[in-house]
């Protein structure tokens, strides 16, 4: 098994948990020394927090939007003020100690989201 949770499953009672998550970069946010990633599967989403030093060990440095990854990390709680209260799991990261690339993506030619709208 590739994994051991789904990344929309994950609540406050899963903190201190050590989980295998796989699935795709719906949105990657870089912070001087961290990017934060939503990991998108078919259960839903999860923040995952991703040190620069990880990217490049793992050779992910140009980790991007629908780039298929395999996440091992621990479920932690979000500093105060930061929970998501829109997302189901927005009380919880992943903190990550493991990043595989399972199939890298070219660049698309459109955001997919469901906010933008693009026409034919």
């Amino acid at each position: 098994m590739i994994r051991t949770h789904g990344a929309g499953t994950l609540r406050a009672e899963h903190v201190g948990t050590i989980v295998t998550l796989a699935g795709w970069v719906a949105r990657r946010r870089d912070h001087g020394g961290v990017a934060f990633v939503d990991l998108r599967d078919s259960s839903g989403v999860v923040q995952v927090v991703v040190r620069d030093e990880m990217l490049v060990a793992s050779g992910a440095h140009d980790l991007r939007n629908e780039f298929c990854v395999k996440i091992v990390g621990e479920v932690s709680a979000r500093p105060a003020g930061n929970a998501n209260a829109d997302l189901p799991t927005g009380e919880v990261e992943v903190v990550t100690t493991e990043l595989e690339v399972l199939s890298a993506s070219a660049p698309l030619p459109f955001q997919i989201d469901e906010r933008v709208s693009v026409g034919e």
